[in-house]
């Protein structure tokens, strides 16, 4: 058994060298894809065995296992996310081997779990509410492994068993003395029951009969407002109702989810790094990967679904800081903890293998669909053929008959080459959207070597967004025959960006020189902060009083660095800087790099709130 971190990084990274079906090896993504395959084949406490796996729907009274009572929880959670990011031959056999095992054990009725418990409405509380998330997860699961395995119609046969069974115990469920009674009850409360709309629209999608998507609709109008509920249960109701928009196009159905949205930017429950707290809670304290997973994918589904920048914006802010954020060194995801500075050690801080872990890895595959779309499916398109990067992330990509390689541009973290390697023979766009982050952006079309096209554009923002998510609605695009071995190289010109805890953005120049502000500091895309591993020194104590010290805006630009060597987990820009520390004389230097890094090593302080002061030119 493997159980030094860096071990299991340096695994992670030989890993990637095989690649993986959409990306190219040894980029980030996949290098994170390949972290999560290996903490389920190699790490081993606990190891993902099939008994593992399955004991939530086995119930095995000698093989008891944490949350088992959540029936269908993590045999569905993996059987989905293995489904939709399987590697080859060995996974699927693993997931025809599992999902045999599973339909031995569903109920008469359609449920998976305890045969027993009651549904009418005087009995349903907290012990129902856990059978029904589980079960919600594993109809999920099912129907994404028949997405897969369509010949498979057994599973879609023990699908409809278990939708029926939904729509059986729905009245008494939804009923208000239901709702009443397991208010307040966290992780066994209503969303537990909404949640399953998800399941339901697939089972409509499977299925072609419309009863599950009309109780799939009626899922988001019984969810209660934000509260202090679980957030990982709030989001994946709205997401399941996306789902229902998606294949509906009603209006309401997005407008509701929007509403929601629109809510939760208003309601300051979405941090720094743009993620969100396990519970609506203010004295709150830990993070959990299904949440930040979930908000991840309901911001790709909204731009999906609108267009609007502020949604993929606000995902790809997600994507780098918090879900990145929340990976551990073994792989898994789950819960990392908090202070008023930024990310803390803290005592059963949980690589929470039971959930995260498996949501974690099923986010990627919307991230990877995300990543390169045909420009059909952007709502704003201007009517031309063609592709849209919307994230510009390496590997190889593919839509609408082009295919594509990203790759960064080895003496710039900001600067990458797109080479056609395969085209249509008609005229196509290649356009790649104008992140928020850039001030500029140059773009440079090169054909047998040698440049066609070359022009920079300054970014404007159209002053209808909130600050830090403000949009620019922009893109930079070539129209062409494009054959083989064309190629767009663009460069993003970034400076540093200061936020306030009021969400206030500006830049260097306009720091105080006298009494230092409190800020968190962005370059591109990335949340900078001072990572005690690579920094120890910072954070001894006292140091809520240490002042991050900034001089001209240009040399501090000119000093950014990346180390491409160090592989693709640690690929994000490094600040040098001055500092005072609040507790002994005399500058000292420190390092600030993105805090998306931390899963390359044991948890441990990391903070991205910091007292912020020019320091005169001498």
């Amino acid at each position: 058994m493997m159980r030094c971190p860096m071990l299991l990084l340096l695994c992670a990274i030989l890993l990637s060298a095989n690649g993986f079906a959409t990306g190219q090896s040894a980029d980030e993504l996949n290098a994170r894809i390949d972290l999560v395959y290996n903490r389920f084949h190699n790490v081993t406490e606990p190891a993902f065995t099939d008994d593992f796996i399955l004991a939530d729907v086995k119930l095995d009274p000698n093989y008891p296992r944490r949350f088992d009572e959540f029936s269908g929880d993590i045999s569905g959670r993996f059987l989905g996310a293995v489904s939709m990011m399987s590697r080859g031959v060995e996974d699927d056999t693993q997931l025809h081997r599992l999902t045999a095992e599973i339909l031995k054990h569903q109920r008469q009725d359609g449920r998976f779990g305890d045969g027993g418990l009651s549904f009418a409405a005087a009995d349903v509380g907290p012990d129902q509410m856990a059978l029904l998330w589980g079960n919600g997860r594993l109809l999920v699961g099912l129907l994404e492994y028949y997405q897969r395995f369509p010949e498979h119609k057994e599973v879609l046969d023990a699908s409809v068993r278990l939708g029926n069974f939904m729509l059986q115990v729905f009245n008494d469920c939804a009923t208000p003395e239901v709702r009443e009674r397991v208010r307040g009850k966290a992780a066994n409360g209503f969303i537990c029951f909404t949640q399953f709309n998800e399941g339901l629209e697939l089972l409509c999608r499977a299925t072609g009969d419309t009863k599950y998507r009309d109780a799939a609709k009626k899922m988001e109008p019984l969810l209660e407002p934000r509260g202090e509920q679980h957030t990982h249960g709030y989001l994946t109701t709205l997401r399941g109702h996306m789902m229902v928009y998606e294949s509906t196009g009603e209006p309401e159905l997005l407008a509701a989810v929007e509403t929601r949205f629109q809510d939760l930017m208003d309601s300051g429950f979405i941090m720094i790094n743009g993620g969100l707290l396990e519970y609506f809670k203010a004295d709150y304290n830990r993070d959990e990967g299904c949440t930040e997973a979930d908000f991840l994918r309901l911001c790709l589904q909204l731009y999906k679904a609108t267009g609007k920048e502020m949604y993929i914006a606000q995902a790809e802010i997600c994507l780098y800081n918090s879900f990145y954020a929340n990976q551990f060194e073994t792989g898994d995801f789950g819960h990392r903890c908090f202070d008023a500075r930024g990310y803390m050690p803290h005592q059963g801080a949980a690589r929470a293998w039971w959930c995260c872990t498996m949501h974690g890895l099923r986010a990627f595959r919307d991230v990877l669909d995300m990543v390169v779309t045909s420009k059909f499916d952007h709502p704003k398109d201007d009517g031309q053929p063609g592709i849209r990067i919307n994230l510009l992330k390496e590997g190889r990509w593919s839509a609408n008959d082009m295919v594509v390689r990203i790759e960064r541009i080895p003496e710039s973290g900001l600067a990458y080459r797109i080479t056609v390697e395969q085209a249509p023979t008609d005229f196509q766009t290649l356009s790649v959207r104008v992140p928020n982050w850039a001030e500029s952006i140059r773009k440079t079309v090169l054909v047998d070597g040698k440049a066609i096209s070359d022009a920079k554009a300054e970014v404007v923002s159209d002053g209808n967004e909130e600050p830090l998510l403000k949009a620019y609605g922009r893109s930079a695009g070539h129209g062409r025959i494009w054959k083989a071995g064309d190629v767009m190289e663009v460069r993003l010109a970034c400076v540093l960006r200061f936020v306030d805890r009021n969400k206030r953005v500006f830049r260097q120049g306009e720091l105080p020189e006298e009494q230092p502000v409190e800020a968190a500091v962005f370059y591109g895309p990335w949340l900078l902060g001072v990572n005690a591993h690579t920094n120890p020194m910072f954070h001894g104590e006292p140091y809520a009083d240490n002042i991050l010290l900034f001089g001209d805006e240009e040399a501090t630009l000119a000093g950014i660095s990346y180390e491409p060597q160090a592989g693709p987990l640690l690929n994000g820009p490094r600040l040098p800087l001055n500092y005072q520390h609040s507790g002994f004389p005399d500058r000292y230097q420190v390092t600030l790099q993105p805090v998306g890094e931390q899963n390359t090593h044991l948890q441990t302080t990391v903070s991205c709130w910091h007292l912020v002061k020019r320091v005169p030119e001498r």
